[in-house]
């Protein structure tokens, strides 16, 4: 079992935005992030991203073929003392322009656990993951959207596919005075493994529904934070149809609106 607190991840990023600049005068910051790719209203419907901490107005994207509800790494340079930044606290939102190729990052929704079956049989194609949660640079909690890196070991001509999936009665677990709500989340690769090594891939997944109801459950019970526990399977034995799992947690705070952090 490792620890990682995906709040101080999200922070460092967050923090990232806003002060970086400060070792350059106050002028100007490249950072890189994640987000979702959204049309503002209130900005003519220009197409921005949303990082979480601030939206981040990107023209070279504009031309790109990227849709609204995409979740895509960015590297971007800000200058606060450009004009079109002289008054972003009243806009709302920076212009930014990006200082590499942006990535999409995959997305998946998370199903429903239906039955033992979900946690017990091995999935085709199923490999095991060396890490589950990662805490990263990348890391953000974005419009529902859980965005981090897990590790596997895998070939650069394979194609990974992942699967999440949590308990449809979402309830805590208490464990030496911490409350867990588990996730469970699986790997699949198909393809040539020749050369395969452990490489970490960032993914986004959908889990409004569990934060939404983990933070409404824990606050009624006037807590501040919860944890979020990744459990995964970290060996497969195919010979006796056998899952090993170990698991990995996130520390999460309890917030009101858990649409971004």
């Amino acid at each position: 079992m490792k620890k990682l607190n995906f709040l101080a991840a999200a922070l460092v990023s967050a923090m990232t935005l806003f002060t970086s600049c400060l070792g350059n005068g106050g002028n100007s910051a490249e950072f890189s992030a994640t987000g979702i790719v959204f049309l503002n209203d209130k900005a003519g419907f220009k197409q921005m991203v949303d990082v979480g901490s601030a939206y981040l107005y990107i023209p070279q994207l504009e031309t790109a073929e990227y849709g609204e509800g995409d979740c895509v790494a960015v590297g971007v340079h800000v200058d606060y003392n450009s004009p079109e930044n002289a008054n972003w606290g009243t806009t709302g939102y920076l212009t930014a322009s990006l200082t590499g190729q942006p990535s999409v990052i995959d997305q998946y929704r998370a199903s429903f656990i239906t039955s033992e079956a979900d946690t017990t049989l091995i999935l085709a194609n199923e490999i095991p993951l060396v890490s589950a949660f990662q805490a990263s640079m990348f890391n953000n909690y974005v419009r529902g959207w859980l965005i981090f890196p897990s590790t596997a070991k895998f070939g650069s001509k394979q194609t990974l596919t992942f699967k999440m999936m949590y308990p449809r009665e979402l309830k805590a677990e208490e464990i030496n005075g911490k409350r867990y709500y588990n996730l469970y989340l699986r790997a699949m690769a198909k393809g040539d493994d020749t050369g395969a090594s452990n490489s970490s891939i960032i993914n986004a997944y959908y889990l409004k529904d569990v934060i939404d109801r983990a933070n409404a459950i824990e606050k009624a019970e006037d807590h501040d934070s919860y944890y979020l526990k990744f459990n995964f399977v970290s060996e497969i034995d195919k010979d006796n149809n056998k899952l090993t799992w170990d698991y990995e947690e996130a520390q999460m705070a309890v917030t009101d609106d858990s649409s971004s952090m």
